[in-house]
């Protein structure tokens, strides 16, 4: 009997033990899920501070940082509507707005060198003389054939005169007064021909003055005179630097937001600004962007050297809708990806932005003002991903 009723409370002290053990098993698992969920959302207000400290330490940033909020492991941002004026800042080379290579037209010994390296030329004034004589010549040669027709020309009139009368009086044929009247005609022809020789002969003496076509500054010429020139080539390099080109290029999503008279300064030079003069309609085919034109008028007061490399702002003429978000929205590996919250899910957006000041992203295209953004996407996310987002944590204190 003693054995019996061992036996049966062994087995109720090893049934209570199981339930005991399960009991302690279920409360660890609930603690231990719980402790999880709460260092997350730590986590995620640690991660929440720090973009708010990142952006409150950025230089030239007055504005207060794009709010953020935790939702369990995820940080959520809100999109905040504003009008901003598009600034882009790009780098480029400064030309002349106008240069050009000039040469003699005739060839022949360089006689005179009228202007040097350095010199400031206006519109029309020479440059450099060639040895003319040969040209002067035959100059000379096409006025005495000019005089020559003329002479001729009066006489075939005159004769034509005394046929006519003749006629008129029945002394002669009529074919002999027809071919009068056309020897004075011939005689005619021929002095048109021989003045526009003559015109020719005197522009060849014009050719061997070299004039330059427009002002500027010469930055190439001759060393010294003597030498034997040939027919165009180029002896003297004139650069017209009272306006200065600036070539730069903005990326396409840029490009649609300046138009042509949008503003344009060089940084470091405070005089120095200008309008846009031209933003093409096609990509550069090797660093698909979009090519602009600017012109910045120069002067002493300028100061602004041709062949200068410079970096400058382009800002539009007008404000425009935009939607600021945290640096950190940006999708790490994508360049214009956003991980935007649908029914709990991660959807993958493209987005058309630029970068401001205090980092913060500028949205111009593919947000809505409403949506809810992650702050922090992780890398790895994909499309359609469910997203931790536990109960809203409570905002650290400021």
């Amino acid at each position: 009997m003693s054995t019996v009723a061992t036996t049966g409370t062994t087995k109720k002290f090893g049934a209570g033990k199981l339930i005991a053990l399960a009991i302690v098993l279920g409360t660890g698992g609930l603690i231990g899920v719980r402790v999880k969920a709460k260092m997350d959302q730590k986590k995620a207000l640690e991660a929440q501070s720090a973009v708010t400290a990142e952006h409150a330490a950025a230089p030239g940033n007055p504005a207060a940082p794009p709010k953020v909020t935790a939702r369990g492991g995820t940080l959520l941002a809100k999109p905040e509507a504003m009008r901003w004026q598009p600034r882009v800042a790009v780098t480029g080379t400064l030309e002349p707005i106008q240069q050009a290579d000039v040469g003699f037209k005739a060839g022949g010994r360089l006689l005179a060198i009228k202007a040097k390296i350095g010199d400031v030329v206006k519109t029309g004034q020479v440059l450099g003389v060639v040895d003319a004589s040969e040209s002067s010549a035959q100059a000379n040669v096409a006025q005495t054939g000019v005089r020559v027709a003329e002479v001729s020309l009066e006489m075939a009139k005159d004769a034509q005169r005394r046929s006519d009368t003749l006629f008129q009086q029945s002394a002669v044929p009529e074919a002999e007064k027809t071919t009068a009247t056309q020897r004075a005609l011939l005689a005619a022809a021929q002095l048109e021909q021989a003045r526009a020789q003559a015109r020719l002969a005197s522009v060849s003496v014009g050719n061997a003055t070299l004039t330059a076509p427009f002002g500027g500054l010469v930055t190439r010429a001759p060393n010294g005179i003597g030498k034997i020139v040939a027919p165009g080539e180029p002896l003297y390099h004139v650069e017209d630097t009272s306006v200065l080109k600036l070539s730069a290029s903005v990326s396409e999503n840029d490009a649609n937001v300046f138009e042509v008279g949008a503003a344009v300064s060089i940084d470091g030079a405070p005089k120095a600004t200008g309008k846009v003069t031209a933003v093409l309609g096609s990509l550069d085919p090797q660093t698909r962007r979009v090519p602009v034109i600017a012109e910045i008028p120069n002067g002493p007061e300028v100061g602004m050297l041709s062949g200068s490399f410079v970096r400058a702002q382009i800002v539009a003429a007008e404000t425009i809708e935009v939607l600021r978000l945290p640096a950190s929205a940006l999708r790490p590996g994508a360049q214009d990806e956003i991980v935007v919250v649908q029914d709990g899910k991660a959807h993958l957006v493209r987005v058309s932005f630029t970068v401001a000041p205090d980092g913060s992203l500028y949205v111009r295209k593919g947000l809505e003002a409403g949506a809810s953004v992650v702050a922090n996407p992780s890398p790895e996310v994909k499309e359609g991903e469910a997203l931790d987002l536990g109960p809203a944590a409570a905002a650290p204190a400021k």
